[in-house]
C-alpha cells in the first residue's frame, strides 16, 4: 500500500498554522533529513503561467533519493488566497534502475498537479501506479535533428564519464525543452539518472544541475539559435544519437516487459526502499502558509525496450562516414545561406572525401550552387572588406584579405570554379590588398621650392633652408593652431625626416624624435628636439618673420640641391601631417595603383577613384593650385577649372585633338583608333588609360604627378 502524505504549516498536517514558517507533518518511514531537505526547496517559479522543472539528488540517512520536481503558479487555497504549487517525486536508487530518463519520465507523467485548493489533509491510501503518456523512441535524436540540423548534436550533453557540464540558451518551449533532454539523457543508459537538470536556471540558479537552461555563467554554453551551423561531434554517443545504433547492451535496463521479475512489496522492515513518493508543496503567498502532499506508490512495470543489435565493425565504421557527410552536407547549406562558399567548398570537398558515395546523390543540387557564385560572391566579401573606411589604414587586415584571396583561389581550382571575369577579378585582389598593406596614406601638404644649402666638407655639419611660400605657410600655420597650441602652452609632437621615393610608402625603420609645437605673436613654429650643443635637426617657422624649414646635418648631406625629402609630424592624439618638399619632380615617380583604383559611373561618365583608393587621392594637399585626374595625352595648359573626376565630355575633346593632331609627339594612328573603339562602347577608363593624378598652377600649368593610375 502506498504512503500518501501532507505538508503543510501546521504540527502534524492537520490544521494550518501561523504565518511566517512552516513544519512539516511527515510519516515515520521517511527520514527526517529528507522531509527538510524536501521542504527547504520552496517553490522555485516566477511566472504566472507553464511550470518548472527540476531533477536532483538528495543525500539523507546515508541514501541517495532521485527528486523530480514541478512548479507552476496556479490556483487557489482553501482560503482562496494564490499560491504556488511544488510536486515532488521521490524514488530510490532501486526505483530508477527500471525507469526511462528523467526528463522523460518529467514529460510522460500523468500525475502531476496543477492546482490545490483543499485544506491540508491526509489522502486516503491507494495503490496507484506511475501511469505514462505515450512518447516516441528517444531513439535516434529526433528532436535534436529537427531543431539543429542532426540528431548527433545530442551529444553535446554527454562525454565518456557521463553526463556533460553545460548551460543552455535559446531552447524552445518546456515539453520540448524536456524532450531534448531526454534524447541527450538516453544516450547514457543506466547512467541517464545521473544527469540533474533545471529548466529555468535564472530561478532555481545553476548550482548543483549538471543541465541549466538560462544563461548561465562559468560552463560552456550551447546556443541553439545558431546550432545548425555549429559542426556536430562525432563518436559512438553522436552515432547513435543519430542513427538510433547503441555500442552495447545494457541487459539491466533493457529487458523487456515481458522478462522484468515484478517488484517485491516492501515490508514492515523495509524503510523507504521500493516507494516513489510524491511531494506536493503548496506555499500560500499571502499568508506564509503552505501545505505539501507525499504520496507513494509502488513500482510500475517497466517500459518496454527494443534493443538494437550491435552491427559489426565495418558497418559501423561506414555508418560513422555517413553520419560525417550527413553533418558535413548540412553545414554546407548554412554557409551557403550565409553566401560564405569558400567555406562551403571547403566543406563540400571534405564530405566528398568521407563518403564519395554518400556525397554522390548531393552532386547536382550542392556543387553547381557552389561554382555558379564562388567567385563572385567571394570578390564581393573581400572587397567590400577592402573599401569599408579606416582599411588602408590596418596593415594587418589587409593581410588577412590577401592570404583569404589566396585561400579562396586554391580553392577553387580545386573545385574546377569557371576561370571567368570574376575570377580574374578574385586573382587580382589578393595583390591589391598586399599592396594596400604597404601603403601608409596621411595627409601630404605637397611643397615645389629649392633647397639653399652650404657645402663646407664631406665630415663637416651642413644645413638646408627650404622657403616657403605664404600659401604654403598657411597651411602649416593651421596645422600649429589646430594641434592645440597656444602662446601659453606649447605641445608636444613626433618627428622624422625621410627620403621622399614615392608617396604614400610605409617606413618602418626610420625612429621618430621629440618635437615641440609653439606659438608666439609673430611666428608658429615646430621644433625637432636638439641633443646640447646642436641645432636641432628640423626647425620651421611659419609667420610675419619669416617662413622657412631649415634642416641641420651631422654631415654633408644638407649639400643635395636636388633632393625630395618628406617631414612626418605626429601629434599625441595620433594624428599625422606630411610636408612634401619637392625639388626635383623629374626623379619623383607617380605611384601606381592600378586601373582598379579608378570606377566609371555609367550614367553621369564620370571616372573617379574607387572607394579604396579615395583616401590615397583625398590625402594630398597642393596649396597653390589644384589636383586633377587626367587622361593619357591630356594637354596643358589646362585653361578649364581642373577637377578630380573626368567626364565623357573632357576625354571626348582629348580624342578628337588627338585625332587631328600630327607631328613629333602624336600617338600612333592605331592607337588613337582604338581608344575612340574603347570610347564608343563606354569603356572609358581604357579609353583614357593610363590616368594621372597632377597638380595644376594657378595658371593651369601642370605641376609633379603624384598618382597614376596604369
Amino acid at each position: 500500500m502506498p504512503l500518501q502524505l501532507i505538508f503543510t504549516s501546521a504540527p502534524q498536517g492537520l490544521v494550518a498554522g501561523r504565518s511566517g514558517f512552516c513544519t512539516v507533518a511527515r510519516h515515520q518511514a521517511m527520514p527526517e533529513r529528507l522531509a527538510h531537505l524536501l521542504e527547504s526547496i520552496g517553490t522555485p517559479h516566477g511566472q504566472s503561467t507553464g511550470a518548472t522543472f527540476t531533477f536532483r539528488t538528495l543525500e539523507a540517512s546515508d541514501k541517495t533519493y532521485y527528486v523530480l520536481s514541478r512548479f507552476v503558479a496556479r490556483g487557489l487555497d482553501y482560503t482562496q488566497r494564490d499560491n504556488r504549487l511544488a510536486h515532488h517525486l521521490v524514488f530510490t536508487q532501486e526505483e530508477v534502475a527500471i525507469l526511462p530518463p528523467p526528463p522523460a519520465l518529467a514529460a510522460r507523467w500523468k500525475g502531476w498537479r496543477d492546482e490545490w485548493t483543499s485544506a491540508p489533509e491526509w489522502l486516503a491510501e491507494d495503490n496507484k501506479p506511475l501511469t505514462l503518456d505515450s512518447y516516441p523512441p528517444l531513439s535516434p535524436a529526433t528532436s535534436w535533428r529537427e531543431l539543429a540540423g542532426t540528431g548527433a548534436k545530442a551529444a553535446w550533453l554527454v562525454n565518456e564519464s557521463g553526463p556533460a557540464l553545460a548551460g543552455l540558451v535559446n531552447f524552445p518551449e518546456t515539453l520540448q525543452s524536456l524532450r531534448l533532454l531526454a534524447e541527450s539523457a538516453n544516450l547514457l543508459g543506466k547512467a541517464a539518472w545521473a544527469a540533474t537538470f533545471t529548466t529555468d536556471s535564472a530561478t532555481t540558479t545553476a548550482d548543483g544541475f549538471t543541465w541549466a537552461i538560462g544563461a548561465t555563467k562559468g560552463r560552456p554554453i550551447i546556443d541553439l539559435a545558431t546550432a545548425t551551423a555549429q559542426p556536430a561531434p562525432i563518436g559512438p554517443f553522436a552515432r547513435q544519437a543519430a542513427m538510433g545504433v547503441t555500442a552495447q547492451k545494457h541487459p539491466s535496463a533493457h529487458q523487456s516487459q515481458h522478462n522484468q521479475p515484478s517488484p517485491k512489496t516492501p515490508g514492515k522492515d523495509s524503510g523507504f526502499n521500493g516507494l516513489f513518493l510524491i511531494v506536493i508543496g503548496l506555499v500560500l503567498l499571502a499568508a506564509g502558509l503552505g501545505s505539501y502532499l507525499l504520496l507513494s506508490t509502488s513500482a510500475p512495470p517497466a517500459p518496454q525496450v527494443h534493443v538494437v543489435a550491435t552491427p559489426p565493425a565495418v558497418d559501423m565504421a561506414k555508418a560513422d562516414d555517413i553520419m560525417r557527410a550527413g553533418r558535413a552536407l548540412n553545414d554546407v547549406n548554412g554557409f551557403l545561406a550565409r553566401e560564405d562558399y569558400v567555406a562551403a567548398a571547403k566543406i563540400w570537398m571534405e564530405t566528398v572525401a568521407i563518403s564519395p558515395s554518400f556525397s554522390e546523390k548531393y552532386t547536382t543540387d550542392n556543387l553547381p550552387r557552389i561554382k555558379g557564385k564562388y567567385a563572385a560572391a567571394t570578390v564581393a566579401q573581400l572587397t567590400a572588406r577592402l573599401e569599408r573606411p579606416g582599411a588602408t589604414a590596418d596593415p594587418r587586415g589587409t593581410r588577412e584579405i590577401a592570404d583569404e584571396a589566396t585561400e579562396a583561389i586554391n580553392v577553387g581550382t580545386q573545385l574546377k570554379v569557371p576561370q571567368d571575369e570574376q575570377w580574374k577579378r578574385l586573382t587580382e585582389i589578393g595583390g591589391r590588398a598586399l599592396f594596400i598593406a604597404s601603403l601608409d596614406i596621411r595627409p601630404t601638404l605637397v611643397i615645389l621650392g629649392e633647397w639653399g644649402s652650404s657645402d663646407t666638407g664631406p665630415n663637416a655639419p651642413s644645413q638646408a633652408d627650404f622657403k616657403l611660400s605664404a600659401a604654403a605657410a598657411d597651411k602649416i600655420q593651421k596645422f600649429v593652431e589646430n594641434s592645440g597650441a597656444t602662446t601659453a602652452t606649447s605641445v608636444s609632437a613626433r618627428i622624422r625626416l625621410l627620403p621622399l621615393t614615392s608617396f604614400h610608402q610605409r617606413d618602418t625603420q626610420t625612429k621618430y624624435g621629440s618635437a615641440e609645437l609653439r606659438r608666439t605673436p609673430k611666428s608658429d613654429w615646430i621644433e625637432a628636439q636638439s641633443t646640447p650643443g646642436r641645432q636641432p635637426p628640423i626647425l620651421i617657422s611659419v609667420g610675419s618673420r619669416s617662413n622657412l624649414i631649415t634642416l641641420n646635418f651631422q654631415d654633408n648631406s644638407g649639400a643635395q640641391a636636388e633632393a625630395n625629402r618628406l617631414i612626418e609630424i605626429e601629434l599625441a592624439t595620433g594624428e599625422h601631417f606630411c610636408i612634401a618638399l619637392v625639388a626635383n619632380p623629374r626623379v619623383l615617380p607617380p605611384l601606381n595603383l592600378g586601373l582598379n583604383g579608378l570606377q566609371l559611373d555609367k550614367d553621369t561618365g564620370v571616372v573617379r577613384p574607387a572607394p579604396w583608393a579615395e583616401p590615397a587621392v583625398n590625402a594630398f594637399i597642393w596649396p597653390t593650385g589644384a589636383i586633377g585626374l587626367y587622361p593619357d595625352g591630356h594637354e596643358f595648359p589646362d585653361r578649364d577649372l581642373p577637377s578630380i573626376r573626368a567626364t565623357r565630355s573632357l576625354l571626348d575633346t582629348d580624342l578628337l585633338r588627338l585625332e587631328n593632331k600630327s607631328g613629333p609627339g602624336t600617338p600612333p594612328f592605331e592607337t588613337i583608333a582604338q581608344r575612340r573603339k574603347l570610347f564608343i562602347k563606354l569603356d572609358y577608363i581604357l579609353a583614357g588609360a593610363p590616368w594621372t593624378l597632377r597638380t595644376i598652377s594657378t595658371r593651369g600649368e601642370a605641376g609633379p604627378s603624384l598618382l597614376e593610375f596604369r
